[in-house]
């Protein structure tokens, strides 16, 4: 029995000694100072994960790493749009006018004959420049029934705020549609489909 207590007693101090010699050695010398990686050598034995973290990286460097709300608000200011994207633009490239009227002469038209398309702006703005002092231009595109641009005309300014230009109808008998484009200072307006010209087979 005695010899029994003896022997435990000696397993008992060769583990404690193992185990203080696992611990002095856990301190590693070489990697930056007084360092204790003692935790990390007792997480690896009982399993469980050690840091993943790259050690080159100092410590505040290791620390923006783990931080989830840095890294997200460094994405959020990284994927920010600017005001000047060409979306934000797009909303304030138009000119303030509108038209006021719009003919052909002669009006239906036999295929082949000049038609001469006349349009009339006038300002949405009390305070804006008037047409005159904008230098604005203007132009037609014709479209056939199907959607078919099959002609342009330049409307050149008249007197105040009229514009026009002449067509020739060279084209087969049918329906077409005239759209407007007005522009000045680098935006323009559209009026889609603002005249209608009927062409008949000449006699």
């Amino acid at each position: 029995m005695t010899k029994s207590v003896i022997l435990m007693v000696l397993v008992s101090i060769m583990v404690i000694g193992a185990s203080l010699s696992f611990n002095a050695l856990a301190i590693c010398k070489t990697c930056g100072g007084d360092q204790d990686w003692s935790a990390s050598a007792n997480n690896f034995l009982e399993g469980k994960p050690i840091n993943d973290t790259p050690s080159s990286l100092s410590n505040p460097q290791q620390n923006r790493l783990r931080n989830l709300d840095f890294n997200s608000n460094l994405l959020k200011d990284n994927t920010s749009k600017p005001t000047n994207s060409p979306n934000n633009l797009a909303a304030t490239s138009t000119i303030n006018i509108s038209l006021i009227n719009i003919n052909a002469m002669p009006n239906p038209a036999n295929s082949g004959s000049p038609v001469m398309i006349t349009a009339s702006f006038g300002d949405n703005s009390s305070n804006s420049q008037s047409i005159p002092e904008t230098n604005m231009t203007a132009y037609a595109t014709i479209k056939n029934s199907a959607g078919v641009e099959v002609g342009k005309v330049n409307l050149e300014r008249t007197s105040g705020e009229e514009y026009a230009g002449i067509w020739n109808a060279n084209l087969t008998a049918g329906v077409y549609k005239a759209t407007i484009v007005a522009s000045a200072s680098g935006v323009s307006k559209t009026f889609n489909d603002a005249l209608q010209i009927d062409v008949s087979k000449a006699a």
